[in-house]
Protein backbone atom coordinates (compact mmCIF):
# COMPACT_ATOMS: atom_id res chain seq x y z
CA UNK A 1 0.00 0.00 0.00
CA UNK A 2 1.18 3.64 -0.48
CA UNK A 3 2.31 5.32 2.34
CA UNK A 4 1.13 9.18 2.19
CA UNK A 5 3.37 10.85 5.01
CA UNK A 6 5.10 12.69 2.59
CA UNK A 7 2.46 13.70 0.26
CA UNK A 8 0.53 16.96 1.06
CA UNK A 9 -2.54 16.54 -1.60
CA UNK A 10 -3.67 16.04 -4.60
CA UNK A 11 -5.78 17.45 -7.04
CA UNK A 12 -7.66 16.20 -9.99
CA UNK A 13 -9.68 18.33 -12.26
CA UNK A 14 -10.06 20.67 -15.20
CA UNK A 15 -6.80 22.28 -16.81
CA UNK A 16 -6.45 26.10 -15.97
CA UNK A 17 -7.65 27.84 -12.45
CA UNK A 18 -6.85 25.34 -9.74
CA UNK A 19 -8.62 26.94 -6.98
CA UNK A 20 -10.70 24.15 -6.79
CA UNK A 21 -13.67 25.29 -9.07
CA UNK A 22 -12.63 23.48 -11.46
CA UNK A 23 -11.64 20.02 -9.76
CA UNK A 24 -11.28 18.56 -6.63
CA UNK A 25 -8.58 18.93 -3.53
CA UNK A 26 -7.88 15.68 -1.68
CA UNK A 27 -6.15 15.96 1.43
CA UNK A 28 -4.33 13.60 3.90
CA UNK A 29 -5.14 13.83 7.53
CA UNK A 30 -2.08 15.49 8.51
CA UNK A 31 -2.06 17.81 5.23
CA UNK A 32 -5.55 19.09 6.22
CA UNK A 33 -4.15 19.48 9.34
CA UNK A 34 -0.80 21.10 9.00
CA UNK A 35 -0.33 21.87 5.45
CA UNK A 36 -3.69 23.30 5.12
CA UNK A 37 -4.76 26.97 2.85
CA UNK A 38 -5.54 28.95 5.73
CA UNK A 39 -9.15 27.54 6.04
CA UNK A 40 -10.69 24.30 7.51
CA UNK A 41 -10.13 21.33 4.77
CA UNK A 42 -11.11 18.58 7.00
CA UNK A 43 -14.20 17.72 5.08
CA UNK A 44 -11.76 17.24 2.12
CA UNK A 45 -9.81 14.59 3.79
CA UNK A 46 -9.97 11.11 1.60
CA UNK A 47 -6.50 9.20 1.87
CA UNK A 48 -7.76 6.65 -0.27
CA UNK A 49 -8.44 9.49 -3.24
CA UNK A 50 -4.84 10.68 -2.57
CA UNK A 51 -3.18 6.84 -2.99
CA UNK A 52 -5.06 6.42 -6.33
CA UNK A 53 -4.16 9.73 -7.38
CA UNK A 54 -1.21 9.57 -6.51
CA UNK A 55 -0.40 6.04 -7.84
CA UNK A 56 -1.79 7.24 -11.58
CA UNK A 57 0.74 10.58 -11.63
CA UNK A 58 3.52 8.28 -10.45
CA UNK A 59 2.70 5.48 -12.75
CA UNK A 60 2.60 7.90 -15.99
CA UNK A 61 5.47 8.26 -18.32
CA UNK A 62 4.63 11.92 -18.77
CA UNK A 63 4.94 13.19 -15.16
CA UNK A 64 6.76 15.98 -14.16
CA UNK A 65 8.61 17.06 -10.92
CA UNK A 66 8.68 20.74 -10.37
CA UNK A 67 9.11 21.83 -6.80
CA UNK A 68 7.14 20.37 -4.51
CA UNK A 69 4.81 18.65 -6.78
CA UNK A 70 4.38 16.36 -9.60
CA UNK A 71 2.07 16.46 -12.56
CA UNK A 72 0.49 15.33 -15.58
CA UNK A 73 -1.40 17.16 -18.27
CA UNK A 74 -3.59 15.53 -20.73
CA UNK A 75 -4.50 19.10 -22.86
CA UNK A 76 -6.57 16.68 -25.44
CA UNK A 77 -8.90 15.62 -22.61
CA UNK A 78 -8.35 19.56 -20.78
CA UNK A 79 -7.42 17.32 -17.65
CA UNK A 80 -4.80 17.37 -14.77
CA UNK A 81 -4.02 15.87 -11.89
CA UNK A 82 -1.06 16.71 -9.56
CA UNK A 83 0.70 15.83 -6.27
CA UNK A 84 1.74 17.74 -3.48
CA UNK A 85 4.50 16.85 -1.31
CA UNK A 86 5.65 18.32 1.89
CA UNK A 87 8.91 18.75 0.12
CA UNK A 88 10.30 19.05 -3.23
CA UNK A 89 11.37 16.10 -4.65
CA UNK A 90 14.01 16.51 -6.98
CA UNK A 91 15.27 13.39 -7.63
CA UNK A 92 12.15 10.41 -6.70
CA UNK A 93 11.76 6.40 -6.80
CA UNK A 94 7.93 5.53 -5.91
CA UNK A 95 9.56 3.40 -3.67
CA UNK A 96 9.99 5.96 -1.31
CA UNK A 97 6.13 6.42 -0.59
CA UNK A 98 5.96 2.34 -0.34
CA UNK A 99 6.08 0.63 2.66
CA UNK A 100 8.17 -2.34 2.88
Amino acid sequence: MLNVDKIVKVYNGKMGCMCGCNGKYSYTADGAKNYNPGYDVTDSVNERSVRIITKKVLANPNVKFEGDYAYVEDRKRNKMQMVVFKTPQEVFSPFDTCNS
